[in-house]
């Protein structure tokens, strides 16, 4: 999925839900700092203090609002692991057939 970009007045460029595609971005609108470094958040009204290794993904769960979700019982997760985690104990998944699961 592809988002507006906010940074910068009339950018045409894709801003994806990804953490590559936001630093990339990110960087085309001059942001550049360590990955230790600690910056505000360059989102228009944010400028929460984060560490820039997080921003990508604080852009993407906070501002993008991407949300992953699980294909049997439809729960949203901000973060694969936490999704992959809950896929293996779902329990709509438990109660179908196994020729209904397809991963």
């Amino acid at each position: 999925m592809t988002y507006v970009c906010p940074f910068g007045d009339d950018c045409m460029l894709p801003l994806e839900g990804t953490s590559a595609s936001v630093y990339a971005h990110l960087r085309l609108h001059g942001y550049i700092y360590n990955h230790r470094s600690h910056a505000p958040c360059p989102w228009p009204g944010c400028g929460k203090e984060i560490r820039w290794g997080n921003v990508a993904r604080h852009i993407i769960e906070r501002h993008l609002r991407v949300r992953l979700q699980c294909v049997w019982c439809g729960q949203t997760y901000t973060r694969r692991g936490a999704l992959a985690a809950h896929m293996n104990t779902c329990e709509v998944r438990r109660h179908l057939n196994p020729t209904q699961i397809m991963v």
